[in-house]
């Protein structure tokens, strides 16, 4: 009778540890804003926030996917995508055993949203160039066409509002970067604080918040637009 109460206790600790378990670290995962990957900082080099990334998506084998952000020699900001076994992510904390990591993770957990931002808005970018060229098609036959042709104004306006809207993204990409790059370099200054310094960032955060709001604007009218054109194609 103990056996079989041995038995099944180890069949439930074994039910745990592969199904639950593993299911309710990924839950974490998902809610977190902020990861730490063992051996990141060894398997890719100067890691400005070294272990820590954010998490981007998890496949049906239960790996992870989580993005690390670098810079380049020339000063840009480069994410490298990785996928990671389940066992070597890490939720991490505050407690950090020295300064320069208590700096990192403040400063992963201030880009996070920054960098998932990014990452939609470089989709987003990717999205409109490929309507841009999508429109600029259609415009062509509408000029060439004899039944068509009271529609060239339409495609037009829409041309000229996916242009703006991409213009405005590019800019909103430009200050992204220049934020994230920012916030990278400083972290990797030994005592570096970025609340002691609320002059030098108050200019780009007006900045930031004026070009995303008027982004969200102009893809509010590009999509009327959107709209108009596919009623009209119906």
């Amino acid at each position: 009778m103990i056996t079989v109460i041995l038995l099944f206790l180890i069949a439930l600790s074994g039910g745990y540890w592969f199904y639950f378990y593993p299911t309710q670290k990924i839950r974490k995962i998902k809610d977190c804003a902020v990861l730490e990957v063992d051996g990141a900082d060894t398997r890719y080099s100067d890691l400005p926030l070294g272990k820590l990334g954010v998490f981007y998506e998890v496949n049906e084998k239960r790996r992870i996917r989580v993005v690390f952000p670098k810079l380049t020699e020339e000063g840009d900001v480069q994410y490298i995508y990785s996928w990671h076994d389940l066992q070597s992510i890490h939720i991490p904390t505050s407690e950090k055993s020295n300064a320069q990591s208590r700096v990192k993770f403040r400063a992963a957990q201030e880009l996070s949203p920054l960098i998932k931002e990014h990452l939609k808005l470089e989709l987003e970018i990717t999205n409109l160039s490929e309507q841009w060229q999508k429109i600029r098609t259609l415009l062509s036959l509408v000029t060439t066409s004899d039944f068509y042709s009271n529609q060239q104004e339409i495609y037009e306006n829409a041309l000229s509002q996916v242009e703006n809207l991409l213009s405005k993204a590019e800019d909103l990409q430009a200050v992204y970067v220049r934020l994230i790059r920012e916030s990278l370099i400083g972290s990797q200054i030994v005592g570096y604080e970025p609340p002691l310094l609320p002059d030098a960032t108050l200019g780009i955060d007006s900045q930031y918040n004026e070009i995303r709001e008027e982004y969200q604007r102009m893809k509010d009218t590009a999509s009327a637009y959107a709209e108009l054109l596919r009623t009209r194609q119906v």
